[in-house]
């Protein structure tokens, strides 16, 4: 297969490095900036292009994977769908053309795929099948979950001076359906949120960069959630309870355990014997698309799981400027 790699940021070199682990080399990237081209022949022995027409030209194209800051996604991913080549898109604050490529993707037969990062996790995979395959485990009823970094070590590079320190594609603003993608795919759908934001941090930007959220799932499940950039020793750690026993989770750590309150024991698990390397996430997350690109599987995450995301995200925002809980279904796009 062939590829083409709109964006040479950080996230544009990294999904180039997963199609060359996972034995693609037929990629030719696209980026306006001519140091981000240079960079990337010299580190991966890519072809680049200055003119993305050129790059569409490529003969024998099968795919299109688009890593540009969350404000550019739709125009790369519509000409993608628009010619018929499967896609796959980094992360999005607010989907734009959801329904769109949905349709697109219909009716040419091929893959539009979202992001859905947190997923190929291995702690998360863990956590899931807990929830929903261990009978024991019983109804979830409490989650507490914090995702804490700093913006600044985001990319060091550039100061605040890229999309992350923008208001509308901020950091914490762009984190929060990030999120919330993997809190759906294993507790489902959220009902309606309680949220309170806000700037925290002394510096020059204008970003909310804390988000404290009180979310109610369809299932019950009652989540309080802190998503934030303003702290200076990363973290992602979590704890749901049931009336059977909690589970506890921790990426620092790299590991998941479970309190099973009929023995009274805790059971551990680790992401990997070693540690665990964060680049095999993103490597296991293209691996899944490709083999969906091959018509071996489905991409279980589309357009219309990341509209409802979105809509969380709006009505977070909605809940912390009028100071009330909002229902999800309460959002339009």
């Amino acid at each position: 297969m062939k590829f083409l790699q709109i964006g040479l940021g950080s996230m544009g070199k990294r999904r180039i490095r997963c199609l060359k682990a996972l034995g693609e080399t037929e990629i030719v990237a696209f980026d306006p900036r001519a140091d981000r081209r240079e960079e990337a022949e010299r580190l991966y022995g890519v072809r680049t292009v200055a003119d993305l027409d050129e790059g569409f030209a490529t003969e024998g194209l099968s795919g299109v994977l688009v890593s540009t800051p969350p404000d550019m996604h739709y125009p790369f991913v519509k000409r993608a769908l628009d010619a018929g080549l499967h896609s796959f898109c980094e992360a999005n604050v607010v989907t734009e053309g959801g329904e769109e490529f949905l349709e697109l993707a219909r009716e040419k037969g091929i893959v539009a795929a979202p992001s859905a990062t947190m997923r190929f996790h291995p702690l998360y995979h863990h956590l899931r099948r807990i929830v929903l395959e261990e009978q024991e485990f019983g109804k979830p009823l409490v989650m507490t979950f914090h995702l804490g970094n700093y913006i600044l070590d985001w990319h060091p590079w550039e100061g605040l001076d890229f999309y992350a320190g923008r208001k509308a594609t901020g950091a914490c603003r762009e984190m929060v359906p990030f999120e919330f993608e993997w809190m759906q795919w294993i507790f489902g759908p959220v009902a309606s949120v309680q949220c309170t934001y806000a700037k925290q941090l002394d510096l020059p930007t204008d970003i909310d960069d804390t988000y404290a959220i009180v979310a109610t799932f369809e299932n019950g499940l009652i989540a309080t959630i802190v998503v934030e950039v303003v702290a200076r020793h990363a973290l992602r750690e979590g704890r749901l309870v049931s009336q059977q026993g909690s589970i506890d989770w921790s990426f620092e750590r790299g590991e998941l355990r479970h309190f099973d309150a009929a023995t009274g024991a805790w059971r551990m698990h680790k992401a990997a014997g070693r540690g665990f390397n964060i680049e095999e996430m993103y490597v296991a997350e293209i691996d899944a698309w490709l083999a969906a690109c091959r018509g071996e599987q489905e991409w279980e995450h589309s357009y219309a799981h990341d509209n409802a995301i979105s809509r969380i995200l709006l009505a977070c925002e909605r809940s912390g400027s009028e100071g009330v809980r909002v229902r999800i279904d309460e959002i339009e796009l």
